[in-house]
């Protein structure tokens, strides 16, 4: 039997696991996808652990461990490198690392067939901020604007940008296609929510609850529900270590929204 886990300081609360497990039982795949919830103390130990465990063959590392995990790595992909972040590892004769959340998110937005001269706004500038942003400068997009609390360097590409005020964030919305909420609160006021156009598609990456406090508030707005990016970026996890593309199927969405009500 195969072990595959969801490393965090509350991957007990993750969706991960009814994902592969469901892929695991649909392709007859002789594996076990669990969680291991750990803490800045213990988590050296614990990988320490793992990583020499015969049986474990991957794992999926979620905050706040994404950097701390890249220690252990014989090798990251060229995008973990330039995102400076790893979400999946491969344990093998060498320990691998990428990182999925960047296309994850590109792929949960795709049918929106966004123009990359658009408006893209970025609230927040975490981890996952890091990675989106990274995708769409990989992509070629034109005009991505980040807002964060504190003022933090954007080291991606090579230019010295850094992320914008939000007292500053008024005229942005007001010409925005596409705002991205990465925090896990509402970070714009209703005088700010007033200025978007009904027009803007409005993501939030956070899952659960679906509809999130920063999504209730547009009603008219087409939504990306945080859902999307987690499914897709197992996607490439999994084709990463079983050699083929899993298909999202109704069931399997179903079982994901009973779990976000």
């Amino acid at each position: 039997m195969k072990n595959f886990f969801v490393i965090g300081d509350q991957a007990s609360k993750s969706l991960s696991p009814l994902i592969f497990n469901h892929w695991f039982k649909k392709y007859n795949i002789q594996a076990k996808y669990s969680f291991l919830e750990v803490t800045k103390k213990n988590f050296n130990s614990e990988i320490v652990k793992k990583l020499n465990d015969k049986k474990t063959q991957g794992l999926n590392v979620t905050i706040p461990f994404k950097k701390d995990i890249i220690k252990y790595l014989d090798n990251k992909n060229v995008h973990a490198q330039k995102i400076g972040a790893v979400n999946c590892v491969t344990v093998g004769k060498k320990i691998k690392g990428i990182n999925t959340d960047w296309v994850g998110y590109l792929n949960s937005i795709k049918q929106e067939k966004i123009n990359k001269n658009k408006n893209i706004l970025i609230l927040g500038f975490g981890g996952a901020a890091h990675a989106i942003y990274y995708g769409f400068f990989f992509k070629g997009y034109k005009n991505v604007s980040v807002f964060n609390r504190s003022k933090k360097i954007i080291n991606i590409g090579g230019a010295n940008k850094y992320t914008k005020d939000y007292s500053l964030i008024n005229s942005y919305l007001i010409k925005s296609d596409l705002i991205i909420n990465t925090t896990p609160t509402n970070p714009l006021n209703k005088k700010q929510i007033n200025l978007i156009k009904k027009t803007t598609i409005i993501s939030d990456i956070v899952y659960k609850p679906k509809e999130t406090p920063f999504l209730k508030e547009f009603k008219s707005n087409k939504k990306i529900y945080g859902i999307s990016m987690l499914v897709e970026q197992a996607l490439p996890c999994f084709n990463k270590w079983f050699g083929f593309v899993p298909v999202v199927d109704e069931f399997l969405i179903k079982k994901l929204y009973k779990k976000i009500k």
